[in-house]
């Protein structure tokens, strides 16, 4: 799919990984924890731009496209919703997110600052299993559905009871552990196992 796309709503899901909520010393939820980016967010390019004096730290997630209107009723219908699979990653000032949390207020300001969601737009119809992060040919993330807390058709319908779906719609899926900065040079590459990765660099 081309990087034409017209992105909607940005949604995301935290703590979607056992490994990664343990790391950042959070409790594993018993409902999908969801948080929202706004589209100016929204990266489609090959160079990431962070901003001077913060420490940001990636979190690589699969990412759905929302291909129709409209609420799903059942997991089976869930499933429809989805037009497509990618890579991203969503971008954080974990500082000031550590801060934000300590005084109990909303995360918006650390996960939604521009460039902060990355999404490679080939979008595939169906999902490989495994995906991975490489900074400077270094493994830094390495995921497997097999190991996300709620399902794809779960964080969909968990999504529904607040909200319609509007098509192109985008789903943060949540982050496997292995978390860490990025710096201005670093080289990355991110994609599913035996597919043609994505490649950025940090500027």
């Amino acid at each position: 799919m081309s990087e034409h796309l017209k992105f909607e709503n940005i949604y995301c899901v935290g703590r979607n990984f056992e490994g990664h909520t343990k790391e950042l010393g959070n409790k594993v939820p018993i409902s999908p924890l969801i948080f929202q980016k706004s589209n100016s967010a929204v990266i489609v390019k090959e160079t990431i731009e962070i901003p001077k004096n913060k420490t940001i730290e990636h979190e690589l997630e699969i990412v759905l496209l929302i291909g129709k209107d409209g609420v799903p009723k059942n997991q089976e219908e869930a499933h429809t919703f989805i037009a497509g699979f990618s890579i991203g990653l969503d971008l954080t000032d974990r500082s000031l997110q550590a801060e934000l949390k300590k005084k109990g207020l909303p995360w918006f300001s650390s996960k939604s600052f521009k460039g902060s969601a990355v999404i490679d737009t080939n979008f595939r119809h169906e999902c490989p299993h495994e995906f991975y992060l490489m900074v400077n040919q270094k493994i830094r993330q390495e995921g497997n559905l097999k190991d996300m807390i709620f399902s794809f058709e779960d964080i969909i319908l968990h999504l529904s009871k607040t909200i319609d779906f509007k098509k192109g719609d985008i789903i943060f899926t949540g982050t496997p552990e292995g978390v860490g900065a990025l710096e201005s040079g670093d080289q990355i590459e991110m994609g599913f196992n035996n597919y043609p990765p994505k490649k950025l660099v940090v500027i």
